[in-house]
């Protein structure tokens, strides 16, 4: 499975593109079509794997545990060309730590699961239709609807 990689480091003044490269090389981060971007926010460095992405997680905490009052987020995005289904992980890592409270996953089943499922389980009471119903939950979870 493939994934495009986002890396936003932001509140890290004192950080230079020389030492961003340091620090890819010691988490051993190995992108293809690999971008580094100084903006006004901060730096982000982008690009893609051929399966998921290795170090980025060690790259978060050397990176914010070496700038503090730095904040380091990392998205991965996939869809369903590469994997079972689409979707993106974000992690956030401040002071050297990950931040679990701040993470986040999309995509990987319908924001309205559980909608969806009640119109399944109401169409099975035979107060709707079950057919439509199915198919909706079908859909959602294959990243369609």
């Amino acid at each position: 499975m493939s994934t495009w990689n986002t890396i936003t480091v932001s509140e890290a003044p004192r950080l230079t593109e020389k030492r961003l490269l340091k620090a890819i090389a010691r988490a051993g981060i190995d992108l293809t079509e690999q971008t580094i971007d100084e903006r006004a926010d901060g730096w982000v460095i982008a690009g893609h794997s051929k399966y998921e992405a290795e170090g980025l997680g060690e790259f978060g905490r050397d990176v914010s545990g070496r700038h503090p009052g730095s904040r380091v987020e990392i998205s991965e995005e996939w869809d369903t060309r590469d994997a079972d289904e689409q979707g993106e992980t974000v992690c956030v890592y401040v002071g050297g730590e990950y931040v679990p409270n701040m993470a986040r996953t999309s995509g990987l089943v319908p924001v309205n699961l559980a909608e969806r499922i009640a119109a399944v389980r109401t169409a099975l009471t035979g107060t709707g239709d079950l057919a439509e119903a199915a198919r909706s939950l079908a859909d959602g979870l294959d990243g369609i609807g």
